[in-house]
């Protein structure tokens, strides 16, 4: 929509759905100075990236987790040189590697070899493996309360938000947060969070792009709409939006779609597939392969996921959500995609907490560097040419006659009151406007007019940009439990920006890793 003013001799315009909404020991620290490590884990079976593989110093116990393209990057340490790379990702095989064959001048790549099995190849040795797939996941989700902490813990973690068009990374933020969680008995929204450290990583290409999103399309705002969807509360910045997309977390709350309240609408809302046995180093787990039913989903969405359930204690220890859009025949788009990963903790009673949390979504943007769009040139009072006050809009491009002469796309004010429009006509890249009143000097000066809807002779519609497809990321992951941590202040982070928030640690000190792989930065 516009709404252009008219000054004295001229009429000046102006131009006018979101979603569903390592491990690092307080006494031995190490910083991540001088060279680094990269690495990318690979599944041997195809050459395809392992998302989010734990990779582990065998003696040293530090660790990071590979990115959703199988990247991480670990110090260059020579404390490290006669250490050992463990790296483990639940349906593979663990792979070591010593540190000192890694080179710090190529990227290492790591092949992790897949370990699945079929129930038949596998000996069944208590009934509980074969009972029903959604008996199965109704029990892990009765037994979360038992098998989560029920009383307050915290835990360190490093985050980083970023965006990804094509293959290329940009924007990508960083941060060292410390969660005091109440206990899974709790509502997650009685935690609090501090800002140890946050940082802005400059070497990563920058794109001016609003931190939120919008839940209307506006071609003047660079604010991130995703496609047919809803926004709701985001909880003023971008951690809180990724901590409420832990389902697990928030069992008993409402997370997202198709997922909803876990406890109450997982299973109504899903069909499982059969159980598959695959391990995590040597714990057994069955791996449940699951769809959303089409009349939730409706035609338009497709959603597919698997949850990882150990058969003892019925702990679920991943979650793999996946949602589509059918952006044309016989294409899927990938709408948004979440993955959620527990273990279980010496430090918390070896019960299931918090591995990591990752939260993309697709969504459009107005290109602010595009000058070529559809739009208004000028506007002016023609009064010699015809018998009728006249308003001529002048546009850079050619018009689609049709839809540039409906009077309803026009609303015009002389005086603060609605003037009549007696017809319109457009020829080329003008539009002629005769109104029924007269209008003086006076009147011509305030002059408003909205123009609505209208299209240049390819189609496009006034004052839209051309939009950019992009991938928001957040991710968070966990490196240790239940640690003291000294500080500058104690303040918690509050409803805005994590940049524009306190930071309880002091910047710089590097007793926790920010695990930015290097290789990322290009395509």
């Amino acid at each position: 929509m516009s709404v252009p003013k008219l000054p004295v001799h001229s009429c000046f315009p102006i131009a006018l759905a979101a979603m569903f909404f390592a491990l690092a020991s307080p006494l031995n620290v190490f910083s991540q100075t001088g060279s680094n490590i990269n690495g990318k884990v690979l599944s041997s079976a195809g050459n395809l990236p392992v998302p989010f593989a734990a990779v582990k110093l065998k003696a040293n116990q530090l660790g990071v987790y590979a990115n959703a393209d199988g990247d991480f990057v670990v110090a260059g340490n020579s404390d490290f040189s006669s250490d050992s790379l463990v790296v483990t990702c639940i349906g593979y095989k663990r792979k070591a590697v010593a540190f000192s064959d890694l080179s710090d001048s190529t990227i290492n790549r790591i092949y992790l070899s897949p370990s699945i099995y079929g129930l038949r190849e596998v000996r069944i040795s208590a009934s509980r493996y074969n009972l029903s797939p959604s008996t199965i996941v109704g029990r892990a989700i009765r037994n979360i309360k038992k098998n989560y902490p029920d009383k307050p813990f915290s835990y360190i973690a490093y985050y980083r938000d970023y965006q990804k068009k094509d293959k290329a990374y940009f924007n990508l933020n960083e941060a060292i947060v410390q969660t005091l969680d109440s206990g899974f008995s709790e509502w997650s929204v009685l935690n609090k969070y501090r800002l140890l450290d946050f940082r802005k990583n400059t070497s990563f290409p920058v794109m001016s792009l609003s931190p939120y999103y919008d839940s209307k399309y506006d071609p003047e705002s660079p604010d991130k709409i995703i496609p047919d969807a809803t926004l709701g509360d985001q909880y003023g910045n971008e951690l809180f939006i990724l901590m409420v997309h832990d389902a697990l977390r928030n069992y008993r709350a409402l997370s997202f779609s198709f997922v909803n309240v876990l406890s109450e609408d997982f299973i109504l809302n899903h069909t499982f597939s059969e159980p598959v046995i695959v391990f995590n180093n040597n714990l057994k787990l069955q791996s449940i392969a699951f769809s959303a039913k089409k009349k939730f989903t409706g035609n338009n969405l497709r959603v597919e996921g698997t949850i990882f359930i150990q058969p003892d204690d019925y702990s679920i220890h991943k979650l793999e959500y996946k949602c589509f859009y059918r952006n044309k025949p016989g294409e899927n788009k990938e709408m948004f995609n979440i993955d959620i990963e527990y273990g279980y903790d010496e430090s918390v009673d070896s019960l299931m907490c918090l591995k990591y949390i990752s939260f993309n979504n697709y969504f459009n943007v107005s290109d602010t560097t595009d000058h070529s769009y559809f739009q208004i040139l000028r506007s002016y009072w023609d009064t010699f040419n015809y018998s009728k006050p006249t308003l001529v809009v002048e546009f850079n491009k050619d018009l689609d006659p049709a839809a540039a002469t409906r009077k309803k796309d026009y609303q015009i004010t002389l005086g603060g009151k609605k003037a009549g429009i007696s017809s319109i006509s457009a020829a080329g890249n003008k539009v002629f406007i005769r109104l029924n009143e007269k209008a003086d000097r006076k009147m011509r000066e305030s002059c408003l007019i909205v123009i609505d809807d209208i299209k240049d002779s390819d189609g496009n519609f006034l004052d839209r940009k051309k939009n950019l497809e992009l991938y928001q990321y957040r991710e968070l992951f966990v490196q240790e439990y239940n640690k003291p941590v000294q500080f500058t202040d104690t303040c918690f982070i509050r409803y805005m920006p994590l940049e524009d928030n306190c930071r309880a640690g002091q910047p710089g000190i590097s007793r926790y890793w920010m695990n930015t792989p290097e290789n990322i930065k290009q395509p």
